[in-house]
């Protein structure tokens, strides 16, 4: 009897789980029931629908809802089906040698994978778990769960993803059914209660900021000018084909990325969140240069995406102006948490974020896709421990 064997015959049954292929067909009252004690912005709904419509063309998606022998739901969690470029997440030396073979088959090393979370680089997870309930019993149904569906599509690979240390440690029994554990991100966020950005500046250090200052005179010394405002005023018609270009231009500059948000994606959020998305968007003359958008959930604010000319970057601060006027936007009374994801590392250190490495599991669907999976898993992913280690070195 191998390790995994005996593991799964110590496994406690899994919860009954009851699969939706819409948000709009789950019952929203104990959707949000089970997801409001996580505080978790990505699990509300509307936000769903948005992903939901964006991505239908590249994307399919399942709604679980796990419920306990009284029936009450217990654990709520999204499965989405996306074709990956697993080289993008793998190291350099990996990263060209898959170039060198895709000259000749270039879909090399590019698999349909089930993620239990959408097909989005946040740093966000889409589970939630209620604390009463059997943890174990949880995962063993998110683990049937997750099977069956790959079987129904034929998928390969699947990946729970991406979860902070905290969660990660109630997750760490998915590693019983055959899940390889291993670092994902260094997500950033910004603690504290600031009445207003000059509020926040007068907390750094005196070289920081002036050299904020510094950096938001050379916008306004460019002749750059700004305008932020929410989804109710219009927002979606601000994303014309020119605009979108300009968060494929920061797309292509990223050296790892999972997917490639569709121009609707940022129309949905305008129109799905009229109050809580935010829009900053940067002009020279009347021509739209730089753009970031984020999307505010009671006491906390996410940075979602920028978009930049980098033609302009370097003479004007460009991306460092737009963060900076996004903060302006979301630091007001009752916002004490920004969440400002990956990268970045030395930019986002400076303004005083913390950190923490995202976790996250995966694995094969079938038994001779694991063993391989197995030998290469400490190549293609990083599995050192994520246990207070340190962030990443520096980078702009």
């Amino acid at each position: 009897m191998n390790f995994i064997t005996g593991c799964l015959l110590h496994s406690p049954p899994p919860y009954p789980c009851q699969l939706f292929r819409s948000i709009d067909d789950v019952n929203a009252d104990e959707w949000r029931a089970v997801c409001c004690r996580s505080a978790n912005m990505y699990l509300d709904p509307r936000f769903l629908k948005v992903v939901e419509l964006s991505f239908a063309a590249d994307s399919q998606f399942w709604y679980a809802v796990i419920r306990d022998e009284s029936d009450q739901p217990v654990a709520v969690a999204c499965f989405s089906r996306y074709r990956v470029d697993v080289a993008m997440m793998a190291p350099p030396l990996i990263q060209k040698f898959v170039a060198n073979i895709r000259c000749i088959w270039p879909r090399f090393f590019q698999f349909q994978m089930l993620f239990c979370g959408l097909p989005l680089s946040s740093a966000a997870c889409y589970l939630a778990m209620d604390d009463r309930a059997d943890h174990d019993r949880i995962l063993a149904s998110l683990n049937e769960t997750a099977m069956g569906i790959a079987r129904q599509i034929g998928v390969r690979l699947i990946s729970f993803q991406q979860f902070s240390p905290a969660l990660a440690m109630k997750l760490d029994g998915l590693i019983r059914y055959g899940f390889r554990k291993a670092r994902s991100s260094y997500n950033y966020e910004l603690h504290g209660e600031f009445a207003s950005f000059t509020d926040y500046l007068a907390t750094l250090k005196g070289d920081t900021r002036w050299r904020i200052r510094r950096t938001l005179r050379r916008f306004d010394d460019a002749g750059l000018t700004c305008e932020q405002i929410r989804g109710r005023d219009g927002a979606d018609r601000y994303f014309t084909p020119e605009v979108y270009q300009l968060y494929l231009n920061v797309l292509d500059q990223a050296k790892v990325r999972l997917e490639c948000k569709p121009i609707r994606f940022f129309q949905e959020l305008a129109r799905q969140f009229p109050d809580e998305s935010y829009f900053t968007f940067a002009r020279q003359n009347e021509r739209i240069v730089g753009f970031c958008c984020g999307l505010a959930s009671g006491h906390q604010y996410s940075l979602l995406v920028v978009g930049l000319d980098y033609s302009i970057n370097r003479e004007t601060n460009l991306y460092f102006n737009l963060v900076y006027r996004m903060m302006q936007q979301a630091l007001v009374p009752g916002v004490n948490l920004l969440h400002f994801g990956a990268t970045a590392d030395e930019f986002k250190q400076r303004l005083g974020c913390r950190g923490s490495w995202l976790s996250i599991y995966v694995k094969a669907s079938k038994p001779v896709a694991q063993l391989v999976l197995n030998r290469l898993f400490d190549k293609l992913f990083d599995t050192r421990d994520s246990t207070n280690a340190p962030p990443p070195s520096g980078t702009h």
